[in-house]
């Protein structure tokens, strides 16, 4: 960097000399590979038998101005203490870095104590034993392989975050992060060869957090195959709304029941699938240090009475409010819109504004609405992940719901005029796709813009900076990460997918091509998605999940909600009403709950006859508990022995 560089401000956010480092460092790694390979093992001349420290490096800690030399080394001394290497790197007042790498059995001690669960030999996952690795050395597998990339960064944060998190609070250290594998991010690349997604590549790398997601989106996309092929019969042959009912009842309940299935098979194989409410607390629960009633290890405590209380008394009447408010809103989207039609007429321009306001101001208010969940949530004070995550999204989509399809049940029940109903609802998708659109090529290319002012100001860098740092590549590379952008969770990806999904089931008798501008964004989102996640953001610490959770039933909730909707647009119809006007003349609308709940108990019927979980796990897990119970008998009888002995 130049003299001016030194003290920065604002770290360096250069997506396109970040791009050319990464593709440099990947070939001279790929060339240190094969060198490795021809010397079968004795190094590389003149850099000894190990000559990358730089590849072991796997979290970087970064100080602020603020940190003196001996908060530094405090911080540094904590780590070592739990068996962690370090490399501290002072470079400049304003750079500061920590290098954190840990050895091989360091790493098995620690995924010991967090109880990771790993497949054993006899096909099966248990909980990882420090003490029985050949237990869980597969055929070919080295112990250096027993972890996932994404564990090893996670374990090392997770054993001295209590360690250093006086530092944190107290502003000495800026940022703490993984570094990516440049190698590793070559297997997301966009081919177009490739026919799906690598989505064990991408857990092993991300996490299964992502790695769901990303198989969740996936597989919806496949499906959306099936009422985009029918979206076009139904255009072509004017088919029966009866039947347009019928078969979005069959596709949802099929579609969500057989993700089930793959999601406890990723969660199997994971060793994800017997995470409970009793897991660790997520990083930002508070409470007092007490005893834990099952293990007896001191963990923090919150009296739920006080969430309760939060929740039901704060958190709820706030939402109740949004999302009267958002009623209210759309309610007079309709009252301007009768304003402008009786003041320029129906041929008039003017009367698409109304709509594309609104359209644009839903955006806006999910935008606002989220923050507002989210600090809601924070208030609550959930223990884990999944609760934390479970209550925002049900307070997300009770607004959602209201704010994204209120005006469309207005029109179709109160109003009841389909034509309108697929003028707005065909309006409405149109804006949220382009926004959608907007967001995904937008905000990356906008990126790109802002830093062809760095690129300009970028030098090499300079000669007294080069004296203090022992390892230039992973210098580079910790200074260029350092100012990405840090990717939080997929909670808004999730939400925008279930928002699609409800424009494409919800009247889907008035809105047959919903389905193939879903499918079509999707086919690009997705690998959008990965391009962003890996070269926008810094690479996130992963979080285990063993199931899309909350968005689960959200996803349920639209699908019931279709099946209603879509029913009552079928008795709208006229010559529906007069059918069943004449053979059922005392209570015509008894015909409507009949045909609703035919259609619930065919949606129930499904349900019951795919289980959630594929036979092969369901064994798996019997396997798992067998052995469990085999160990736990064999020893009590060595411990019997050893007291007769004694």
């Amino acid at each position: 960097m130049s003299e001016d560089a030194k003290s920065p401000g604002p770290r360096t956010r250069n997506i396109i000399e970040n791009q050319l480092y990464r593709r440099q460092r990947s070939l001279k790694l790929e060339a240190l590979q094969r060198q490795r390979t021809l010397d079968s093992g004795d190094g590389v001349e003149g850099l000894g038998p190990d000559p990358e420290p730089f590849d072991k490096t796997h979290i970087v800690i970064i100080f602020t101005e603020k940190a003196k030399l001996r908060h530094c080394q405090d911080v540094e001394k904590i780590i070592q203490e739990f068996g962690i290497q370090t490399t501290l790197e002072i470079v400049g007042k304003t750079e500061k870095y920590l290098y954190l790498s840990a050895s091989v059995d360091t790493l098995l001690r620690l995924a010991d104590a967090a109880e990771l669960e790993k497949m054993t030999t006899t096909d099966s996952m248990q909980k990882f034993n420090n003490g029985c690795i050949s237990d869980f050395l597969l055929p070919g597998m080295g112990k250096d392989q027993i972890l996932r990339y994404c564990e090893i960064p996670v374990l090392i944060k997770d054993v001295i975050q209590d360690g250093i998190k006086s530092y944190l609070q107290k502003g000495y250290i800026e940022d703490l992060f993984p570094l990516h594998d440049i190698l590793y991010l070559e297997r997301f690349n966009w081919d177009l060869k490739r026919t799906k997604l690598p989505i064990e590549d991408i857990r092993n790398y991300f996490g299964s957090s992502i790695g769901l997601y990303f198989g969740f989106i996936e597989f919806y996309t496949k499906a959306l195959v099936f009422p985009s092929v029918f979206g076009i019969l139904q255009c072509l042959f004017d088919l029966n709304i009866s039947l347009v009912c019928s078969f979005y009842v069959i596709w949802t309940t099929i579609f969500l029941e057989l993700w089930k299935r793959r999601c406890a098979g990723y969660s199997y194989r994971w060793g994800t699938i017997e995470m409970s409410s009793l897991d660790k607390p997520r990083s930002a629960y508070t409470g007092q240090m007490k005893p834990d009633p099952i293990t007896g290890k001191m963990t923090l405590h919150y009296p739920m009475r006080y969430t309760y209380l939060q929740m039901y008394c704060i958190s709820y009447p706030v939402v109740l409010g949004c999302v009267v408010a958002a009623g209210w809103f759309a309610l007079y989207q309709f009252q301007i819109e009768a304003e402008v039609l009786a003041d320029f007429g129906p041929d008039s321009w003017l009367l698409y504004i109304p709509v594309i306001v609104q359209s644009v101001l839903i955006a806006i208010f999910s935008w606002a609405y989220e923050k507002l969940a989210t600090f809601l949530t924070n208030l609550e004070n959930h223990r884990t992940r999944s609760q934390y995550d479970r209550h925002r999204v049900n307070k997300l989509m009770l607004f959602e719901i209201v704010n994204n399809f209120f005006s469309q049940f207005y029109i179709a029940f109160v109003l009841q005029d389909l034509r309108q109903l697929k003028y707005q609802l065909m309006m409405q998708l149109l804006v949220f796709q382009l926004l959608c659109i907007a967001q995904e090529i937008g905000i990356p290319l906008l990126a790109v813009l802002r830093q062809k002012y760095v690129e300009f100001r970028h030098r090499e860098v300079a000669e007294e900076k080069l004296r203090s740092i022992s390892d230039l590549p992973r210098y580079e590379q910790s200074f260029y990460e350092s100012g990405l952008d840090e990717y939080h969770s997929t909670y808004e990806d999730y939400l925008q997918v279930c928002i699609q999904f409800g424009y494409v089931v919800l009247f889907a008798a008035v809105a047959p091509f919903a389905a193939i501008g879903a499918l079509l964004n999707n086919v690009f989102a997705v690998h959008i998605d990965m391009w962003k996640l890996c070269n926008i953001f810094k690479r996130p610490f992963a979080r285990r999940a063993k199931n899309i959770g909350a968005w689960q039933l959200a996803f349920e909730l639209l699908s019931v909600m279709s099946l209603l909707s879509n029913c009552g647009l079928l008795f709208l119809q006229p010559n529906v009403k007069d059918f069943f006007s004449h053979w059922l003349p005392s209570v015509p609308d008894l015909s409507f709950v009949i045909f609703e709940h035919l259609l619930l108990g065919l949606k129930f019927l499904i349900h019951k006859v795919i289980h959630e979980r594929p036979r092969w796990v369901r064994i798996g897990l019997l396997k798992a508990d067998y052995e469990t119970s085999q160990a736990l008998k064999q020893l009590k009888k060595f411990k019997a022995e050893a007291n007769k002995m004694a």
